[in-house]
């Protein structure tokens, strides 16, 4: 074997590994991985960093990659994004590893992920349906982006949702996803799910005793250790439009952190808000934190982003007048 062959052998070998490091952690092995593959010396990059206004000692550098300390403080953060753009990584690429905020600083693996039930403590029902429906897969597959559209009728109450979720499997055999929805409607009123796209409607079940319902996402096929996964559903809440409300919330549950989150309500010209937030929830909290104040754009919508949120409740809620 000549030089050159082994050398682009070892750039594959470097490369390989720093796509696994970045699509499954943990944050330490994809800096080192980052760093390996780039071919500069700490002190090299220490002096770029330098230049783009992010000093950061080596000793420092060193101990991100060992795994000793993890960026936690602002200045930490942006140096962190400096130091993606030294290495010629994709943006937030490293920093998503890093988990939700509250998760930061304490050691990889330590964490505790929550079961789905947790989720739903303040539902007593939930875990009798879960039960039913078997368990998800979301300790396989990793969500990495999830767009939620929800369309507020003239009554001002949820009427439809569209959703689109991509995820990487951290290992093989998911074949399903498992959605659960609370309307907040009628005992025992059917979860209707409609258009999916890249997966099948699989078992639906709604609860006899409270408003909960549940459904399965059948894939097209097991999937395989690395791949990724994209589909589409639409929930639609039976019934039509009753008596207005003053005011109505939705909110999506995660397990674990979510590279990115957008949420977007739009609503029915006769139900556009004077007040609306964006709130959020710990595992098993009922009384929502309302984080910011959100403004109504010209269209009638207004719209959310949470980056590397989880595990908790992430939503919007929204106040009108009723005349």
């Amino acid at each position: 074997m000549t030089g050159g062959s082994r050398r682009v052998l070892l750039d594959d070998h470097l490369a390989a590994e720093l796509d696994r490091a970045l699509a499954y952690g943990p944050f330490a092995a994809a800096v080192r991985a980052a760093i390996l593959a780039s071919g500069l010396t700490l002190d090299r990059i220490q002096a770029r960093l330098a230049r783009r206004g992010a000093p950061l000692s080596v000793a420092t550098l060193s101990c991100w990659q060992s795994g000793r300390r993890r960026p936690e403080r602002p200045g930490s953060l942006y140096a962190l994004g400096q130091l993606e753009a030294v290495l010629e990584l994709p943006g937030d690429s490293l920093r998503a590893l890093l988990g939700a905020r509250g998760a930061r600083g304490r050691r990889p693996g330590t964490g505790r992920l929550p079961a789905l039930a947790d989720l739903w403590v303040t539902r007593p029902r939930a875990s009798e349906l879960l039960r039913q429906v078997g368990q998800d897969a979301e300790s396989v597959l990793r969500r990495l982006s999830q767009h939620d559209r929800l369309q507020v009728g003239p009554d001002g109450r949820p009427r439809r949702l569209h959703c689109r979720q991509v995820m990487r499997a951290e290992r093989a055999g998911a074949d399903r996803w498992l959605l659960m929805m609370d309307w907040g409607g009628p005992p025992g009123e059917p979860l209707v799910v409609r258009h999916p796209r890249n997966c099948a409607l699989g078992r639906v079940l709604s609860d006899p005793e409270s408003s909960l319902g549940a459904a399965e996402l059948l894939f097209d096929r097991p999937v395989r250790e690395g791949e990724t996964v994209l589909i589409e559903y639409e929930l639609v809440r039976p019934g039509r439009p009753g008596a207005p409300v003053s005011g109505d919330r939705y909110s999506r549950r995660f397990r674990r952190p979510v590279r990115e989150y957008v949420l977007e309500v739009c609503f029915d010209a006769a139900a556009v808000p004077g007040r609306c937030r964006q709130i959020t929830c710990g595992v098993g909290d009922e009384t929502p934190k309302t984080v910011r104040a959100l403004e109504v754009g010209p269209a009638d919508s207004v719209h959310a982003v949470g980056t590397d949120f989880g595990p908790g409740k992430f939503g919007i809620a929204w106040q009108r007048e009723i005349s």
